[in-house]
């Protein structure tokens, strides 16, 4: 009698240990991952066709609801992406799970760039030097515009003039701040600010 209780309290200790070998618990591996080039709300994951998982504010990593057990496949697809991206994919996501293959887990996307243009405007005088943050362009006397890196859209901009040309005062206008500076819509034409000289 005592033997074959404590047959029973063992096997319900080896059940307890693991999970779902003995057909109870939602297994012992947390699936998580990393995440670049997410900066806004909508991306949104998969495992197996389920297990809806959002990927939230600071965007930088993920992890599912379900665990899943040591050997199970698992397989993370894209659900939907983020209304600023073109695509998001996974890398490494789909294998048996283990302690090795779910610390290999990423999705990486690709954000939408825009142009972004600084049209000159009466420019004489040689010297003039615009920046748009380590962006710098030397502008020769006579030139009608400039094409500038493009940015990232919802990505912020700020043309501005770093120095001046000879003889002549430049300042910059446009934007959705009226300034040379704001947020990149998603218009696919980008934003052209102005540089005006006089």
């Amino acid at each position: 009698m005592k033997s074959s209780i404590l047959r029973a309290g063992v096997v319900a200790l080896a059940c307890a240990l693991g999970l779902s070998a003995c057909g109870g618990g939602s297994g012992d591996l947390y699936l998580t991952g990393t995440v670049s080039n997410v900066t806004k709300d909508g991306l949104v994951l998969q495992n197996n066709g389920g297990d809806d998982t959002p990927v939230t504010t600071p965007y930088t990593s993920f992890q599912f609801n379900n665990r899943v057990s040591t050997d199970d496949q698992f397989n993370i697809t894209v659900k939907s992406i983020p209304s600023n991206t073109s695509e998001c994919h996974p890398i490494n996501g789909k294998a048996r799970a283990n302690y090795y293959t779910i610390g290999q887990i990423a999705i990486t996307c690709t954000i939408i760039q825009h142009p972004l243009t600084a049209s000159i405007k009466n420019l004489t005088g040689s010297g003039l030097v615009i920046v748009n943050g380590s962006d710098r362009h030397d502008v020769p006397a006579g030139t009608a515009s400039v094409p500038m890196a493009t940015v990232y859209e919802d990505g912020a901009y700020g043309v501005s003039v770093l120095q001046q040309p000879t003889g002549q005062t430049c300042t910059v206008s446009g934007g959705s701040s009226g300034n040379g500076s704001g947020i990149m819509g998603s218009a696919t034409e980008g934003v052209t600010v102005t540089v005006t000289c006089s």
